[in-house]
């Protein structure tokens, strides 16, 4: 198989698998209804971080599974997983069940960190690798834009349960054109026991001792304690793949937050649910726009700053909070800059710091990071929308793109100290 057969097949079950992953929350409110279940603000913030909340409790454990027993398998198992939870969800007749299906496509799911685990195998090349981690990031934002639209259509007849029923076919789809890709090779060094874990490469940068004496420096480490090593700021920073991890758990903070209460919040404008879908699906149109005019151009322009792209989605977020609908639209086209330029600059990193014979551990680390974002950003929405009304999330949001800013001013300082 060649490699944009590889590529194309891997996107295309991305696509897939995604599409009610990411659009079915949306209408939480409207399962609710059809469940008969209490209708307090809190179980649709807490219903909407349940799916992401079990992703994280098991990434550590499908990204060794996955550099144990190959890419492929851990990427069947995901597309699988999904399947029978969306089949779950679709039977369910009360709201327990909803909460088991919707744990169920948590814990066994997770076709990003297993699509791009696969990807970062059969792909060694940096530059081509961050272009594909680029286009794995498309086929997510494609699905938000298409199955929050359609699906926004569809409710508006049939009952959202009983589309799960539906869409579970979608997944099993994947699974079928998985089968087509080339099984991963696992070496040696892969499979191992417990103790045999991937450790967090030291920074490429060293840092200089006053006296410039390297041996020394050496021995002074050995006595040193390795629980003060751990905790001092200069280590934290200069380690990359904690960097990224972090960046990750910001960024999905920031988006995740304005998601679970965006339909009350955009039915005060008095839209129909097709026009939410559609004005909730539009920074995710403006990344599309974004990554295909980029990628005509990148090569005359600098690299993506990741601080910029933070304070775009700060800016963005914050123009939520005025009462009036057309500038809504500008902000939710303006937070999907801030996602294409935090993304960008992102995958830029994760390639330059892939190792492809971990790369089931590196992703499902970076993908967990995310996910515990997502988790707390829920779990916070959830108890200030009660407290501060519908407009508190956006707060949350601007809040912790700010937080970003400041870490990535550290880490930068951080680093001009070392070599």
């Amino acid at each position: 198989m060649n490699y944009r057969m590889m590529v194309a097949i891997v996107l295309c079950c991305h696509y897939l698998s995604a599409f009610s992953a990411l659009g079915m929350p949306l209408f939480l409110p409207i399962m609710l209804q059809e469940l008969n279940a209490p209708l307090q603000s809190g179980w649709v913030g807490l219903l909407f971080i349940l799916p992401t909340l079990m992703t994280a409790i098991a990434a550590r454990y499908w990204g060794r599974f996955a550099d144990t027993y190959g890419r492929k398998t851990s990427l069947l198992r995901a597309e699988l997983g999904l399947a029978v939870g969306f089949l779950i969800c679709g039977f369910s007749q009360s709201l327990w069940q909803l909460v088991i299906g919707l744990s169920v496509q948590g814990l066994f799911g997770g076709t990003m960190a297993a699509s791009n685990a696969y990807l970062a195998t059969s792909i060694t090349d940096k530059n081509a690798l961050q272009q594909v981690l680029n286009f794995t990031q498309f086929s997510a934002r494609l699905a938000l834009i298409t199955a929050p639209i359609g699906l926004g259509f569809l409710v508006q007849h049939y009952e959202v349960l009983s589309l799960y029923r539906v869409l579970a076919i979608l997944p099993l789809l994947a699974l079928l054109l998985s089968f087509l890709l080339k099984k991963d090779v696992i070496t040696a060094g892969n499979i191992g026991t417990s103790t045999n874990t991937v450790q967090l490469p030291k920074a490429s940068t060293t840092i200089k001792t006053n006296n410039g004496n390297s041996n020394k420096a050496k021995s002074d480490k050995k006595h040193t304690s390795p629980s003060v090593q751990a905790v001092t700021s200069a280590a934290f920073f200069a380690n990359p793949y904690l960097f990224i991890s972090l960046l990750q758990f910001f960024l999905a903070f920031c988006m995740v937050a304005t998601f679970p209460y965006f339909l009350p919040f955009a039915k005060n404008f008095g839209l129909s649910s097709a026009e939410i879908g559609q004005i909730y699906a539009m920074p995710h149109v403006i990344y599309l726009i974004c990554q295909l005019l980029y990628g005509r151009i990148s090569h005359r322009m600098p690299a993506m700053s990741l601080s910029l792209g933070f304070a775009v989605l700060a800016i963005a977020v914050l123009l939520h909070l005025a009462d009036y609908l057309a500038l809504v639209w500008l902000a939710r086209m303006l937070f999907g800059v801030g996602m294409f330029m935090c993304y960008q600059s992102l995958h830029a990193q994760m390639a330059n710091t892939n190792q492809s014979k971990h790369s089931g551990k590196i992703f499902s680390r970076y993908d967990a990071l995310a996910k515990w974002g997502g988790v707390l950003a829920g779990l916070s929405v959830t108890l200030f929308v009660p407290m501060f009304g519908l407009l508190s999330p956006f707060m949350l949001s601007a809040v912790m793109a700010v937080i970003a800013i400041i870490t990535i001013s550290m880490y930068q300082a951080t680093c001009s100290k070392t070599v």
